[in-house]
């Protein structure tokens, strides 16, 4: 006689609406979770994990945090998002596990973010983001990269994100600009600590990559071209494959800079998204097996 599986409870869902929340607490088939603003509710109903190999972090998010804005009108957070739902296609078609932080357009804080990756028990995460102001001519794309300081894992990442994402972008002949200094560093502020939330707040090896500059028309507008969302979008593909499956290092590394952001989105001004009811067309497939 075959017993049943008793699975245990999810760490996470993907609501009814594809916003994925992290679970604080189940009891029989109604789960408590921290919606996107880090505000406690009730599901009865979503799709359950219970892990996750990788978390894609696309930057920004809602009418509060929209990020950079091109010379063309197009929004980062747009953007981030576009080129973290193609990431995902592409390492889903490889078979590997991907969960989203963000599916749509609405704002959650870096901790929310770091804390649902950190509950996903995931191998990485990666921020997703397009950079502002515009820097001085360059030969080549100015990508950044920051990773986690103290974490070889995290640098290794970064360095195979910039190496990957380098040698795709570089294909497209544009007037590119760079920061003097760019490439693949630490960011610490002036206490001496990781000076961006998303690589502070997680204990997941995490690294976030500025792809290029929106606020360059030139960048502006290759970045609304499919032609770069599918180059970049593989580049981070390969660049995380590489880093899961093999022990291959990176390059791109510099030193690192000492500064002091302005603080990230705070909850007072974060509006949730729905979490029950039809899907929003304007949300995306959260998870990728």
């Amino acid at each position: 006689m075959n017993t049943p599986t008793t699975l245990p409870p999810p760490v996470a869902m993907i609501s009814p609406t594809g916003v994925p929340v992290r679970v604080v607490e189940t009891n029989g088939l109604l789960h408590r979770v921290l919606t996107p603003c880090g505000n406690e509710v009730y599901l009865a109903d979503g799709t359950p994990l219970y892990g996750v190999q990788v978390v894609l972090d696309p930057g920004h998010g809602g009418s509060a945090d929209p990020g950079a804005r091109a010379p063309t009108g197009l929004s980062e957070d747009d953007l981030n998002l576009k080129v973290v739902q193609a990431t995902a296609d592409v390492l889903g078609e490889r078979g590997v596990s991907v969960v989203l932080t963000r599916t749509g357009d609405y704002t959650s804080p870096l901790s929310v973010r770091a804390a649902l990756a950190d509950a996903l028990g995931a191998d990485l995460m990666l921020s997703i983001h397009h950079n502002a102001p515009t820097q001085g001519s360059a030969s080549q794309p100015g990508i950044e990269v920051f990773y986690q300081s103290g974490s070889p894992e995290s640098k290794r990442l970064g360095g195979l994100a910039w190496e990957y994402a380098m040698e795709a972008l570089a294909a497209f002949d544009i007037n590119w600009v760079a920061a003097a200094d760019a490439g693949v560093m630490t960011v610490l502020n002036t206490r001496g600590i990781d000076a961006y939330g998303i690589i502070r707040h997680p204990d997941t090896v995490t690294a976030l990559i500025e792809l290029g500059y929106i606020s360059n028309r030139a960048e502006a507008e290759l970045f609304a071209t499919p032609e770069y969302v599918t180059a970049a979008s593989t580049a981070l593909a390969d660049a995380i494959t590489a880093y899961l499956e093999t022990d291959q290092g990176g390059g791109g590394y510099v030193t690192g800079r000492v500064f002091d952001p302005l603080p990230g989105v705070s909850r007072s001004v974060c509006v949730d998204p729905p979490l029950r009811g039809q899907p929003s067309p304007s949300l995306s497939r959260a998870w990728v097996e």
